[in-house]
């Protein structure tokens, strides 16, 4: 819990809070702005860090309970635009003043923070993943991949067509450079990298029909 990355432009720091959730606050050093990452059950610690800096927006990976329990008491603290798929934003406890339009490949900034959305259905219809590109020549870019993609495994499939979703979106997102840091919504982190040797097998053969839910690559 607290600070895992602190760069020349910007900082991540993560909390754990509900079912092992992460939630994650991203701050650009220069003008203090910054960006919440998902809302668990009881976001108290990520509160008293966030009032501490310029809170822009609120994005959320996707509209499972567990990762907006806390997004009323977050929401209240901040009162700023909530963005979350579309496919997902009917699962929102609350209607917030504003709401930020997350489309795939969407571009948003704040301050020196320059994020971007990609459209990663699968575990669910809307969810989306969030790229911090690499700040400066040699630093790792860092993807908030929400309940998309974890070490092990991809996220949990409701059926056999969401499990070859969730596949093509995590193919999606190995297109994305070796060296980048996966952020997920709960647990530890890897990189692309790391992720593609562990998936290597499991993507070579055709997929069994009756295979969905909790899966790991091997």
């Amino acid at each position: 819990m607290g600070l895992i990355y602190s760069g020349k432009l910007w900082m991540i720091q993560r909390f754990i809070s509900g079912f092992s959730n992460n939630s994650y606050l991203v701050t650009c050093k220069e003008t203090n702005q910054s960006i919440i990452i998902d809302t668990p059950k009881n976001p108290y610690e990520l509160i008293d860090a966030a009032i501490k800096y310029d809170v822009r927006g609120i994005f959320i990976t996707h509209g499972h309970y567990d990762h907006i329990e806390g997004l009323v008491d977050v929401y209240n603290n901040f009162k700023v635009p909530i963005g979350i798929g579309q496919n997902d934003a009917n699962t929102l406890p609350i209607k917030p003043i504003k709401k930020l339009k997350i489309d795939n490949l969407s571009i948003y900034r704040f301050g020196n923070i320059v994020i971007r959305s990609i459209k990663t259905p699968g575990h669910t219809p809307g969810s989306r993943c969030y790229l911090l590109p690499s700040e400066s020549p040699g630093s790792e870019p860092h993807l908030f991949s929400g309940d998309t993609l974890f070490p092990g495994g991809p996220g949990k499939s409701s059926s056999y067509n969401k499990l070859l979703e969730i596949v093509d979106s995590i193919k999606h997102l190995y297109t994305l450079p070796n060296h980048t840091v996966v952020l997920p919504g709960h647990g530890e982190f890897i990189t692309i990298k790391d992720s593609k040797k562990e998936s290597d097998e499991f993507l070579k053969k055709p997929i069994n029909p009756k295979m969905y839910g909790e899966i790991t690559w091997n």
